[in-house]
């Protein structure tokens, strides 16, 4: 929608108390989902939609909805059938109501609309995709196989039809197929794969890289057995079969302690392994791997439960409600230690070295995270991702960001291209935010220390530029790629930066995390973080990089009374963010960019 039609349809949108002697720099956000022709989003990044309210949130959200049912077109008529799936309140008191379409009681999959209201009232933005021409009632529909799955509805471009939604773990996939014939009407993709690393923070390191008595009561139960706990159980799945053997599990050794010592295999293995990156394994020896085992398993639950008490708390505050993973809601983390380490006679096969995955379903759904044994080479160590607090970080935040990036069923929606560059993104930002805050990590006046990957690949970082690359950067770990240019990438590197060309979510995910990183800088840590992670979840469906600077800033109205608006905007527009930036959408791998910031009003 242009800019001038955006303005005036966000000011009619404000009721004449908001408006009143305000003179709006910035238009605001009115976008059309291009598939259905209805209202993606809605919300005036210089204010809110209403005034404060003492009325009930979810009062608040069907009156604005009832109010302005013309602007939401044919999709209107749904809007009054809507059902209230979940109020859920973050931890700055914001209640993101999510409200589901339904057919006959039946939830329509993909559809409905988000309402994020204040705690004192005011409507801070909406975002859905609300789907027209509803009947009352779907002819009724059996599953033809007798599989397992949901009943659902799924818009067609013939009309809703009966369908089941299945969840499958083991391929990594949430599909939607027809009730009637089985014909497979979606598939999304639930796994997140990366090739990154890190002990406290890596075995050598020259802080929190010695081991040392970690008390494991605050995580496991009294005389547990296992390494089983409410927010992860952990297992050496050598054969890579996801369930948990007897000889995978790790138990308590003579002392009935969880105490089981890293054994260095530098000297056997020679170069690249050193004192500061030691080895855990040798490739060229069979088996080498069991010796160990217990201990990298262990190592693995001490990440998983830290990093999700880092989330929990605040200022992130990826609580119960919010969806995180906990046993106590059946999704502990299944994490799978060594996985496929024994897949080829002893050692790990081609499809089990070198990577890491975490496999997130929707709330209520335990997430599967694997972690594999890496092969030596000239820049690689023999090494372990589940040693690696960097890597084992990175793949637990893909699982935050598809908990809080959603619709309104609860169904994470990163699926474009640039909303799935920002999960690779994120997931590099929180972990490297969290190493450097401890001091586990170094960011110090020269630009380009802050590294991903920094222990697997021996001092070389898995991203083609640090993250604290700034642009117009000289240092030389800052030169970028030929195509993309040199000294940090701003948002017309899209699709430049992979040396090989062509756009790819590791690579293009830089420009994001370089920008998180600015951010960081310029408003603190603490701040960024509470932002960061308020804005995934004020975030339209499948967003795109400048859907996900609108939230930013949605979110500095709630958390700081939009004191940090011009400071924001000015980090987004250094790195071609600006306020006449253009895109297509998460799809688009070729966006405008600009650099200038909303004039002064």
């Amino acid at each position: 929608m242009a800019a001038a039609a955006a303005a005036v349809l966000v000011s009619a949108l404000l009721p004449a108390s908001v408006q009143a002697g305000e003179s709006r720099a910035v238009p605001g956000v009115v976008a059309i989902d291009a598939g259905t022709g209805a209202v993606r989003q809605i919300a005036a990044l210089d204010g809110f939609l209403t005034a404060t309210s003492t009325a009930a949130p979810e009062k608040i959200a069907r009156g604005y909805l009832a109010a302005h049912r013309a602007v939401f077109g044919a999709a209107a008529a749904g809007l009054a059938g809507l059902r209230l799936r979940k109020d859920y309140v973050d931890i700055e008191g914001t209640h993101h109501l999510s409200f589901t379409q339904n057919v006959g009681g039946v939830e329509v999959v993909g559809s409905g609309v988000k309402v994020h209201v204040t705690g004192d009232g005011r409507i801070i933005s909406v975002d859905g995709s609300p789907l027209a021409g509803l009947p009352a009632s779907l002819r009724t529909a059996t599953f033809t196989d007798g599989g397992p799955g949901r009943q659902v509805v799924f818009g067609t471009a013939d009309g809703p039809r009966p369908a089941r939604e299945v969840i499958d773990m083991d391929e990594g996939y949430l599909s939607v197929v027809d009730a009637a014939d089985g014909t497979l009407l979606s598939r999304r993709s639930l796994v997140a794969n990366d090739h990154a690393t890190t002990w406290e923070n890596y075995p050598g390191a020259p802080s929190g890289g010695t081991q040392h008595t970690v008390d494991l009561g605050r995580w496991l139960p009294a005389g547990s057995p296992t390494l089983t706990g409410n927010a992860a159980h952990v297992y050496s799945d050598v054969n890579d079969d996801d369930a948990a053997q007897e000889s995978e599990e790790v138990r308590p050794g003579a002392t009935t302690s969880f105490d089981f010592p890293f054994t260095d295999f530098s000297a056997q293995v020679g170069a690249p392994c050193s004192a500061q990156r030691q080895c855990s394994w040798n490739p060229a020896v069979p088996n080498s791997w069991q010796v160990n085992r217990a201990q990298n398993a262990t190592q693995l639950f001490a990440y998983l439960n830290t990093w999700h008490d880092h989330l929990n708390a605040a200022p992130i505050g990826f609580t119960r409600q919010a969806g995180n993973f906990e046993a106590v809601d059946g999704d502990a983390v299944d994490g799978q230690a060594m996985d496929g380490a024994d897949t080829a006679d002893g050692l790990p096969d081609a499809d089990h070295d070198n990577n890491a995955n975490m496999t997130t379903g929707p709330d209520g759904t335990a997430p599967r995270m694997q972690m594999y044994l890496f092969q030596r080479s000239a820049s690689v160590l023999a090494g372990n991702s589940g040693d690696a607090a960097d890597i084992v970080f990175h793949e637990y935040t893909h699982g935050l960001s598809e908990r809080l990036v959603v619709d309104a069923a609860g169904n994470g929606t990163m699926t474009g291209d640039q909303a799935r560059a920002m999960g690779e993104a994120w997931g590099d930002w929180y972990g490297l935010d969290y190493l450097v805050d401890k001091g586990y990590e170094q960011d110090d006046t020269i630009d380009g220390d802050v590294r991903e990957g920094d222990y697997i690949l021996n001092g070389r970082a898995v991203r083609s530029e640090p993250i604290d690359c700034p642009v117009g950067s000289t240092e030389p770990v800052c030169a970028g790629t030929p195509a993309a240019g040199a000294g940090g990438y701003t948002y017309g590197d899209y699709g430049r930066i992979r040396s090989a060309g062509g756009p790819e979510i590791h690579a293009d995910g830089e420009i994001w995390a370089q920008t998180l990183w600015d951010l960081r800088t310029t408003i603190g840590s603490w701040k960024a973080r509470s932002l960061v992670t308020r804005a995934m979840e004020l975030a339209p469906a499948d967003p795109s990089y400048l859907d996900m600077r609108n939230a930013i800033l949605l979110a500095d109205r709630v958390v700081d009374h939009g004191r940090g608006q011009d400071r924001i905007w000015q980090v987004f527009a250094a790195r071609g963010m600006g306020v006449n930036a253009g895109t297509d959408g998460a799809t688009d791998t070729s966006p405008a960019e600009d650099f200038t910031v909303p004039p002064k009003v």
